[in-house]
C-alpha cells in the first residue's frame, strides 16, 4: 500500500492513510469508500430486484449505481483518468484489477438481460428465453463477484491486521445484499412500484440484519484475541471518535433500529405507518453500512514493520 517512509519504522503500529475519508487526500481517499458502497448496494440491488421482486425499473437502478457511480468514483480515487485502464492489468496480482473486471462483466450482463425491457426490442432474446435467462444467471453471479471482492480486497492487506481475516469477504457481502434490499424498498416507494412480496422482503432482511450483526461481533472478538495492532484498532473503534460512527451509526442506528422495525408486522402496525418505518429502517441500513465500512477503512493500522514479538 505504498513506498515504505520513515514513520513506518517508528515503534507501534501506524494508520494507513490512503483509503477512506481521513486518508492524506481527503475526499479523493474517500472517493475509494464511497466506490465501494456503491458497488455493494447497486450489485445487491440488481440480483433483488431481478431474483425476487422482477423490477426493471430497480434493476436499472441497481445497474446504474455499479456502471456510473462506482466508476465514478474509482476515477476521482484515481485522479488521472488517462491511466484509469492500467488498473485492469494486473488480474493475477491484485484484487482491485480483479474487482473492476468483475464489475465490467457484471454491467455487461446486467445490460444485455435488461436490453429487450428497456427499449432494445431488437435483441434475439427476452428475460424469459433460454438465453435470458443465461445472461441473468451470468450478471447474478457477476454480481456476488461484485459484492464480496471488497472484502478480498481488505483481506489481502497482510500488514493490516484488523482487515486480514478471513471475515471480511463475508461480512462485505452481507452487507451488500442487505443494502440492496434496502435500495429496492426505497426505489420501488420513490417510483410508486408494489412489493407483491413484502412480507418475503421483511423476513429476508430480519435474517440478513441478524447475519451482519452476530458477524460484527465474531469480528469485534476475533480482534480482542488477535495481535496487538489489530487490538489497537479494535480500541479506535469503541474508544475514540471513530466510535460515533461504529458504535453509534454502524451498530446500534444501522442494525438495532432497523432489526426492531423489521418485526412491526408482529405490533399489528399496518399502511402509511409500515410504510414510513420500512422506508426508515431502509436508510438506517444504508447509513449503517455506509458507516461500518468507514469503520473499518479509517480504524486500518498497519503492524510494525519489525514482528510485535521482539
Amino acid at each position: 500500500m505504498g513506498v515504505l517512509q520513515y514513520e513506518d519504522f517508528k515503534p507501534g503500529p501506524r494508520a494507513q492513510m490512503e483509503w477512506g475519508f481521513g486518508g492524506r487526500r481527503r475526499w479523493r481517499d474517500g472517493a475509494l469508500l464511497m466506490a465501494l458502497f456503491l458497488g455493494g448496494v447497486g450489485a445487491g440491488q440488481f440480483v433483488i430486484s431481478t431474483w425476487f421482486i422482477h423490477s426493471i425499473t430497480s434493476a436499472l437502478v441497481g445497474l446504474l449505481v455499479v456502471g456510473v457511480g462506482k466508476t465514478v468514483a474509482h476515477l476521482v480515487y484515481l485522479g488521472q483518468p488517462a491511466r484509469f485502464y492500467r488498473l485492469f492489468l494486473r488480474p493475477r496480482t491484485s484484487w482491485v484489477s480483479r474487482g473492476l473486471i468483475f464489475m465490467v462483466v457484471f454491467v455487461v450482463f446486467a445490460a444485455a438481460y435488461l436490453a429487450p425491457d428497456i427499449g432494445f426490442s431488437w435483441v434475439p432474446w427476452t428475460a424469459e428465453t433460454t438465453l435470458g435467462q443465461a445472461l441473468w444467471l451470468a450478471a447474478v453471479l457477476s454480481a456476488s463477484l461484485v459484492m464480496v471482492y471488497d472484502g478480498f480486497v481488505l483481506a489481502s492487506c497482510k500488514s493490516i491486521t484488523s482487515w486480514h481475516t478471513a471475515l471480511m469477504p463475508p461480512l462485505f457481502f452481507t452487507y451488500a445484499i442487505a443494502g440492496g434490499v434496502a435500495m429496492t424498498y426505497l426505489t420501488m416507494t420513490a417510483t410508486g412500484g408494489e412489493i407483491l412480496n413484502q412480507s418475503t422482503m421483511t423476513n429476508l432482511d430480519a435474517i440478513l440484519l441478524t447475519t451482519m450483526f452476530a458477524l460484527v461481533v465474531i469480528y469485534i472478538i476475533n480482534m480482542a484475541a488477535s495481535t496487538s495492532t489489530a487490538r489497537e484498532s479494535l480500541r479506535r473503534l469503541t474508544s475514540t471518535k471513530l466510535a460515533i460512527a461504529f458504535i453509534g451509526l454502524a451498530i446500534v442506528a444501522g442494525l438495532l433500529v432497523p432489526l426492531t422495525l423489521t418485526y412491526y408486522d408482529q405490533l399489528n402496525v399496518g399502511g402509511a405507518v409500515a410504510s414510513v418505518l420500512l422506508a426508515s429502517s431502509c436508510i438506517l441500513e444504508l447509513a449503517g453500512d455506509l458507516s461500518v465500512r468507514h469503520s473499518i477503512l479509517r480504524a486500518g493500522l498497519h503492524a510494525p514493520v519489525f514482528s510485535e514479538g521482539l
